[in-house]
């Protein structure tokens, strides 16, 4: 159900170039975020910015380079960490966090950003999905 179809007006949309999902980018086979010297996964990227999953807290505002595995250019890229926020917990009772990087300059994602030579579609906002609320009932 669409959120105009439900009553609700629609969403306001603020970013500054659209996202693909990872499985859109298939030239990119992982991440490793330094200087913490941690890998991670990609769940989204713009060519303003990107979102990883990653098992290490990063503090917001942070400086980083994320290095990307596999065949993407450019290899590596400077960015500034926006979000970072608990996302899941891992194996273990690990914490699995969502880091959302704002590059310091744009990337191009027309080469390398899907099997194909044409450019992917980028995702909309009823597709990225919602999830309930939950409530804690203790």
């Amino acid at each position: 159900m669409s959120a105009q179809s439900a009553g609700m007006a629609p969403p306001v949309e603020n970013r500054a170039a659209p996202r693909f999902v990872a499985a859109l980018v298939p030239s990119i086979t992982g991440l490793r975020v330094s200087p913490h010297g941690t890998d991670a996964t990609l769940v989204n990227i713009s060519e303003t910015g990107l979102l990883a999953e990653c098992p290490v807290r990063l503090k917001v505002g942070g400086a980083v380079t994320m290095t990307f595995e596999g065949t993407f250019e450019p290899a590596s890229v400077p960015a500034r960490v926006i979000r970072c926020a608990v996302a899941a917990m891992g194996k273990g009772g690990s914490l699995l966090y969502h880091v959302a990087l704002s590059f310091d300059s744009r990337i191009p994602l027309g080469t390398g950003a899907a099997p194909t030579s044409s450019k992917p579609e980028p995702m909309t906002a009823e597709a990225v999905p919602v999830h309930a609320v939950v409530r804690n009932r203790w």
